[in-house]
């Protein structure tokens, strides 16, 4: 990678590189601290009991039981470091709203507690650990949504920052969303921050994987940053090596973000910002054949609404209520009036 790539005009500020670096160095999960905790009251077991009071003043004794005092004060300040570490900066802060999900639904993990099954409008904060166990859509405060595949977990670790664990996450910033503090998931093989896109991160087998949809994404690793832009797929293995590939922005491979797109309100809008809003939730190129369908689809306002429904339902519903017709050729949507489907029938 090339730090050519690297947007200047957006440096990091000291708690930008303070959340990159901790980030990197993972918490010592409960397992490695149950461990310590035992290997710590057995190693003080011994040294208290095997004393007499006698040998409790002998030099060596009072040497030991120092020296496990040290080992205990030096794991306490492993484990604070790590969870300072773990940490994120602005701990609370609020990185939107569960806005719908499937069930099961999505789980928080407390320590030492029984996880707790969040609501819908529940707010999403900085130290929250979440598993997801039906897709779900999550509303950004900034502006745009995150998609969170069923089977994933993922921890909130900034108001603009989440920490992909295991799974698949789709991120959606739309035009004219505000996401000026520019979204970031963080993985394994570094951190992918938005530039105006859609894209999704997934960790499968130990291997992270970006798939750009569209706009581009900033990569930032160890070797350096780069961009990968719309239509391609970058794979890194627990090895660190790079595989790049073209892929489609429509198919299946996006089918389950797209089952999990936030509700569009059709009353009173025409039917282009529709069309629009189709073509990019489905990564399909809009046509228009004909200039009597651009004047239909620019002056027709649709009634009612499409809630719940799928964006091929939704779709096939709005066009029902018009003379307009359509096709879904690979990689496209094309529209065209009655009058041009009748000249070339």
């Amino acid at each position: 990678m090339s730090d050519s790539s690297h947007n200047n005009g957006h440096g990091d500020d000291a708690a930008d590189r303070a959340l990159r670096e901790g980030l990197r160095t993972p918490g010592l999960s409960a397992e490695a601290m149950q461990r310590i905790r035992l290997a710590t009251q057995q190693e003080w077991r011994a040294v208290t009991q095997a004393e007499s009071p006698a040998e409790s003043r002998r030099p060596n004794r009072r040497w030991l039981s120092l020296a496990a005092a040290a080992s205990v004060a030096v794991i306490a300040g492993v484990l604070g470091w790590n969870s300072f570490l773990a940490n994120p900066v602005d701990n609370g802060a609020v990185v939107g709203q569960l806005a719908r999900f499937e069930a099961p639904g999505v789980a928080e993990s407390r320590f030492l507690r029984s996880d707790r099954f969040l609501a819908q409008g529940a707010s999403l904060h900085a130290g929250q650990s979440l598993d997801v166990r039906g897709d779900s859509l999550v509303q950004l405060a900034g502006g745009g949504n995150l998609r969170v595949a069923r089977a994933s977990s993922f921890a909130v670790v900034a108001s603009n920052a989440v920490k992909l664990e295991r799974g698949e996450l789709y991120v959606d910033i739309p035009p004219g969303s505000r996401g000026s503090d520019r979204v970031m998931v963080v993985t394994p093989a570094g951190e992918f921050r938005h530039v105006g896109t859609q894209f999704a991160v997934a960790i499968v087998n130990g291997a992270t994987r970006l798939r750009v949809r569209e706009g581009s994404v900033l990569w930032h690793a160890t070797e350096g940053d780069s961009t990968v832009t719309a239509g391609t797929e970058v794979v890194i293995d627990s090895k660190r090596t790079v595989t790049r590939r073209p892929i489609s922005t429509a198919g299946r491979e996006w089918a389950w973000a797209e089952s999990m797109a936030p509700d569009f309100e059709i009353e009173n809008r025409p039917v282009m910002e529709f069309l629009v809003w189709f073509s990019r939730e489905t990564g399909r190129k809009l046509e228009l054949a004909d200039d009597e369908a651009r004047k239909q689809t620019a002056t027709i306002l649709m009634h009612g609404n499409v809630h719940g429904m799928t964006t091929m339902e939704a779709l096939s519903a709005v066009m029902a209520a018009t003379t307009l017709r359509f096709e879904l050729p690979e990689g496209a949507i094309r529209v065209s009036s009655a009058r041009d489907s009748k000249s070339t029938s």
